[in-house]
């Protein structure tokens, strides 16, 4: 019995062997090596970043006009939307007008934000409307009603004109008042 034993393990320790060797494959490996992700960036500039006003001794009637340049600095297109934030402390800024135009080319004189340039598109906000509440589009994220939108590196030019009406009565003799326009961006890609 022990021979037959011997016999029948040498037996399934050599069909073993053989098994093993006519599992054996071939195979090859390809690295697709340095894949590198980088992400865009969303920058907005505006020029000047200082005060584009600043206007003294206005009577009814008077125009003051003011320019800014709004950049798209980053990789990613971009849409933003201009807010005013008013001091509070005065009314005049309830009083006065404002229209903003986006400005295409000079007109007549040098300076591009005057009232004889060329207009591409009239009334972002206005035509005449209220200084403490000027705003187009919207910072909420997503594309809203208004919103601008700019190619990377590109720029456009609005143009700001501040009235204070001809009505305007004594109430309003010898008051100022302070605003900030606030531009926020965000991405257009995946961003609906």
């Amino acid at each position: 019995m022990r021979k037959i034993l011997t016999s029948l393990m040498i037996i399934a320790v050599l069909a073993a062997s053989i098994t093993a060797g006519a599992m054996a494959v071939f195979t090859d490996q390809q690295t697709n090596p340095d894949n590198v992700f980088t992400t865009g960036t969303v920058i907005l500039g505006i020029d000047p970043a200082t005060a584009m006003f600043t206007v003294s001794n206005m009577a009814p009637g008077d125009v003051e006009y003011g320019g800014l340049e709004v950049t798209n600095d980053g990789s990613l297109e971009l849409r933003y939307a201009m807010t005013t934030t008013a001091d509070d402390t005065s009314t005049l800024d309830e009083q006065l007008d404002l229209t903003i135009d986006v400005v295409t080319d000079f007109g007549v004189d040098s300076t591009w934000y005057t009232e004889d340039d060329v207009v591409g598109e009239a009334n972002i906000y206005g035509p005449d409307g209220v200084l403490s509440s000027a705003l187009f589009g919207d910072p909420a994220q997503g594309e809203q009603a208004g919103d601008r939108t700019l190619a990377s590196l590109a720029s456009e030019r609005l143009r700001f004109k501040a009235t204070l009406p001809l009505d305007t009565d004594n109430t309003y003799q010898g008051t100022n008042c302070t605003v900030a326009f606030v531009f926020d961006a965000e991405q257009t890609a995946s961003n609906l």
